[in-house]
């Protein structure tokens, strides 16, 4: 039974706020805050108007400047970028010369040269104890650059400002003056400078290079360091190097001689004991060892002519060839360090005993050959004993000549660390004198390019716009300052409208009242007039503000129509029928627009329930001249059965359920779940059951009954403060996820604005305020009876 209803109208969708999103209504404020509006503009204007009534007026004068860096290349007939006079001034070049332009140095000589403080405009700086530098600096303004397409001009654009326009030309003239002198002179005598400079450090570059050169002729003279013109050789590393490639050589060959010696002293001593045989001993010996070994033979035997001799001559010439090669260089070697040294010199003595070493040798071999060698030929135990003496006068061989290397390397060490020693001397002389030769010759060039550019230097200042008198102000002008007023006023204007506006807390219209709720008005109740109670018939069947009742057929009932049309479109879609009707605070109507409405709803042929829930001050009982007691309190106490205080009215098709007496607590008599019970009966019952309870902000039973109702229509009452109370309310109902069918405004005066919505201008009343507007229409009649009305089409459609 319980349905709770949710508007689907597009009105209230656009009415709902959206979540926590922040609305402004800028035309509402416009509309409804003209006045504040039109009051900020008229101060704006008014201000802008007494300002340039009051304030001097201001001239300015103007002045253009072309700003050319001179280029030394033009002189000198080419440049190495191709750029000529009239090349590109960069940005920080323009920036320094407005800051020179302005600064103190420039005005104080403009000030004294052409006698600015005789002018009038400085005459008044100058009583009032003030600095004309100070007064020509605040007026004075310079910019780079021109306007649009030329905005990348090398351009100054210099302005003054001042009460008279001929001071304005004159001080500008002269600050200029003064400016291009000092261009001129800074550079011609800059120039100056540095050809004196320059020519004083030629003088000392050069001496300074032949200071240089002869500390490294002499040096060299001192050395055994041999020049070539370009670099120095130091005979004692080449030597070194030299020795240390014989060393490395001797190594080699020496460890292949002791491994062969060992290889064979081992391999005779593992198999001494076993006997070896002649082709094993022949097996430890190479083709090239054999060759050896025979040609030694054949020598001793003297058997030169036999064929195998001959055969064999090939090879002994040659091993013969390299002893023989071996002795003769030995010889030369002797007598060429014997030309060059004396007899006592390392490598004499050890090439001479190189040469005992090797005729003691040979005559050795050849006695012990010649000895020994009867026969034919010589056997491979011979033969290998003769190779091994051989490997071991080859090892002490190589041990003396090692030894003798090492000697000499030592030596030549030593000799090359000191010549070592003296080559980074002559390095570093070199470097100093090579950096004095480059220095020299760069202070040449640039001193003869300085003395051949110096008139050529520095920057050019062409003045294309002189300083002229202007008798036309420049401030204060009226146009610019009434549209700063306008603006400035209207901002003004409107920032008191939005700040009287987010004060007020009154509503400004229908829509205004809709947004709060998320719902729609569903009508405006005017304010009834006062009725007498009673006529000559005696005491009324129903109150007299039962306009619904008493006079159908007048504009406040067709009101209650026009709301209970809306309801029952609203809530056809959910088939809510049981529907509440409360309001924020007392005194709202809540009670009259129940019963009136649920004389509207009998009228059009439904069967209406009219239960009056407030239990506290009961209202509906005595619109509908019933007795409080027995009603609804005794039905949820369980006293009566809910049929039994149904009670018939005087208007056809309604019944009423008064509140019973009151208990002591209503809230949560009404919070218990035999309410829904009850509710649920009479829905079953009747086609609409409408509940009247109490305000909401007042006590908390009308809050508790809207989880058993259907729908909930909410009356106010538009007071100047009514907007906190709805918002209240409002917040109450979304903690019990409540929606609100619709709204119904009460109390709305006709012919006045007291305590309601702001009129909208050029309107025709309020939004859903129809009376006024169609009150011809809804003349009461004279046979107007009490209870009878004619149901509209629209009503017959619903």
């Amino acid at each position: 039974m319980a349905r709770k209803v949710v508007m689907s109208d597009s009105s209230v969708e656009q009415c709902a706020p959206q979540g926590d999103q922040f609305e402004i209504d800028l035309i509402g404020i416009l509309r409804r805050r003209k006045g504040l509006i039109a009051l900020g503009l008229f101060l704006g204007v008014g201000i802008a108007s007494l300002y340039f009534a009051v304030t001097p007026p201001t001239y300015r004068s103007e002045m253009e400047i072309l700003v050319l860096q001179r280029s030394g290349s033009l002189a000198k007939g080419a440049a190495s970028n191709g750029e000529v006079e009239g090349t590109q001034t960069e940005e920080d070049v323009l920036s320094t010369h407005i800051q020179l332009f302005t600064s103190r140095r420039i005005l104080a000589a403009a000030i004294e040269s052409a006698n600015l403080t005789e002018l009038a405009s400085f005459q008044e700086v100058i009583r009032n104890n003030g600095s004309p530098i100070v007064f020509i600096q605040s007026h004075l303004a310079v910019s780079k650059g021109g306007k649009g397409v030329a905005k990348d001009a090398h351009t100054l654009k210099a302005t003054y400002e001042s009460s008279s326009p001929v001071d304005c030309a004159t001080v500008l003239r002269a600050v200029f003056d003064q400016y291009a002198a000092y261009l001129k002179e800074h550079f011609q005598g800059t120039g100056t400078e540095a050809v004196r400079l320059l020519t004083k450090l030629a003088t000392e570059n050069s001496e300074a290079v032949r200071a240089a050169d002869k500390e490294l002729s002499e040096f060299m003279s001192s050395t055994d360091l041999l020049w070539d013109g370009d670099t120095t050789q130091n005979i004692h590393k080449d030597r070194l190097r030299r020795i240390e490639e014989d060393l490395s050589r001797l190594e080699e060959k020496q460890n292949a001689t002791v491994s062969r010696l060992a290889v064979i002293q081992e391999y005779m001593e593992q198999n001494e004991d076993k006997g070896v045989s002649d082709l094993s001993r022949l097996a430890l010996l190479s083709e090239a060892e054999v060759g050896r070994l025979k040609l030694l033979f054949d020598v001793t035997k003297g058997d030169s002519g036999s064929e195998a001799f001959q055969a064999e001559q090939p090879v002994r010439r040659e091993s013969a060839r390299a002893e023989y090669d071996k002795y003769l260089e030995l010889v030369m070697r002797e007598k060429k360090l014997t030309e060059k040294f004396n007899d006592g010199h390392p490598s004499v003595v050890s090439v001479r005993e190189q040469l005992e070493v090797l005729r003691a040798f040979i005559d050795r071999n050849s006695a012990k050959i010649k000895g020994t060698l009867d026969l034919d030929r010589m056997d491979p135990e011979e033969m290998l004993a003769t190779y091994v003496g051989l490997l071991q006068h080859d090892v002490a061989e190589g041990v003396k000549q090692r030894e003798q290397l090492l000697s000499r390397s030592r030596q030549e060490l030593k000799a090359a660390k000191i010549l070592e020693a003296a080559e980074i001397k002559v390095d570093s002389l070199r470097s100093e004198l090579s950096r004095c030769h480059s220095v020299y010759e760069e202070t040449q060039a640039t001193l003869k390019e300085l003395n051949f550019v110096r008139d050529y230097a520095g920057y050019s200042t062409d003045v294309i716009g002189n300083a002229e008198p202007q008798d036309k102000r420049v401030w204060p002008r009226l146009r610019i300052l009434l549209a700063l007023g306008l603006f400035a006023g209207g901002g003004f204007g409107f920032l008191m409208a939005m700040v009287a506006d987010f004060t007020d807390t009154t509503f400004s219209d229908p829509d205004d009242v809709g947004r709060v709720f998320g719902a729609p008005v569903l009508g405006h109740v005017p304010q009834f007039p006062y009725v007498k109670e009673s006529n000559s018939k005696g005491l009324l069947p129903m109150h007299p503000t039962v306009y619904a009742f008493h006079r159908p057929r007048s504009k406040e009932a067709e009101v209650f129509r026009i709301i209970r049309t809306s309801v029952m479109c609203a809530v056809k879609a959910s088939g809510a029928r049981v529907l509440q009707v409360t309001s924020p605070q007392p005194g709202d109507g809540n009670s009259t627009t129940a019963v009136n409405l649920a004389v509207s709803f009998a009228q059009s042929g439904r069967r209406v329930l009219l239960i009056d829930a407030d239990l506290r001050q009961p209202r509906a009982a005595t619109l509908c001249r019933e007795t409080p007691v027995p009603g609804l309190s005794e039905v949820l106490l369980g006293d009566v059965e809910p049929r039994d205080v149904v009670r018939e009215t005087a208007q056809k098709n309604l019944f009423v359920v008064v509140s019973g007496k009151c208990p002591g607590s209503p809230a949560e008599l009404l919070g218990s779940v035999e309410l829904k019970n009850v509710l649920h009966v009479y829905a079953e019952q009747y086609d609409f059951v409408i509940v009247d309870t109490p305000p909401i902000l007042a006590v908390s039973d009308a809050v508790v009954v809207v989880d058993a109702v259907d729908a909930v229509i909410m009356t106010l009452r538009i007071t100047k403060h009514g907007r906190k109370a709805a918002v209240h309310t409002k917040q109450l109902l979304d903690e019990h996820n409540t929606s609100v069918v619709g709204l119904v405004v009460n109390g709305v005066g006709l012919n006045r604005n007291h305590y309601g919505y702001k009129k909208r201008p050029g309107g025709d009343g309020y939004a859903y305020s129809t009376a006024r507007k169609y009150a011809d229409y809804y003349v009461d009649s004279e046979d107007d009876s009490p209870g009878v009305a004619e149901e509209s089409e629209f009503d017959d459609a619903v």
